[in-house]
């Protein structure tokens, strides 16, 4: 009787440690609310729209503070950064707040020093770099993936381009397509960013 009682609970044992390995997703990212919302973005050539533009992008995402504004840079918050090389696709957070917009920078690529061989002296070029802004209408309540339940989604996404040029168009970025308004997760596009390639 006492090795069918031990064997039971060695079982028991086993199939809790089991059960949970088996729960457990790497690739997911969860917070309180589930899965982080993420804006996929896609690239594209500005001249010929259907080919996908692969560079290395990085991103910076922020977020406006609830209180105490000053109308300046610090009035922000950075919620997130990153870099994809040699993609065509890259995914920047969404993050709920009161003011229901979240600011992007995308750089093509990373600052360059060059150093002046006369002085010695280094220059930095700094990356083309353009800014977005996704605002968002509603929030709701989804399923988003096995490891994370349900989550926060967005709906009534929308994207602009801000940079501030002569022409009007950005940096690099040159037009902007939304294909999608409703932000869930990090599997589906939400918006085309057709831009011109590296010089």
């Amino acid at each position: 009787m006492k090795k069918i009682q031990n064997f039971l609970t060695y079982s028991i044992f086993v199939s809790i440690i089991a059960f949970s390995f088996y729960s457990c997703e790497d690739d997911d990212i969860c917070t309180d609310e589930g899965e982080v919302p993420r804006m996929v973005a896609d690239m594209y050539y500005t001249i010929d729209k259907t080919t996908k533009l692969e560079d290395t992008i990085f991103y910076w995402a922020y977020v406006l503070k609830d209180s105490n504004l000053t109308g300046t840079s610090e009035d922000t918050i950075l919620i997130d950064q990153g870099s994809v090389n040699m993609k065509s696709t890259f995914a920047a957070p969404v993050r709920q707040n009161k003011k229901k917009e979240i600011y992007y920078t995308i750089a093509q690529g990373k600052d360059r020093a060059i150093k002046d061989p006369a002085t010695g002296q280094d220059t930095v070029i700094r990356a083309k770099r353009d800014r977005l802004i996704l605002t968002y209408d509603t929030i709701g309540n989804a399923y988003t993936s096995k490891a994370c339940g349900f989550g926060l989604t967005f709906k009534g996404a929308n994207v602009k381009l801000v940079t501030k040029t002569a022409n009007s168009s950005g940096n690099w970025i040159k037009n902007i397509e939304t294909v999608n308004t409703e932000i869930k997760d990090g599997s589906t596009t939400i918006i085309k960013l057709f831009a011109d390639e590296r010089n």
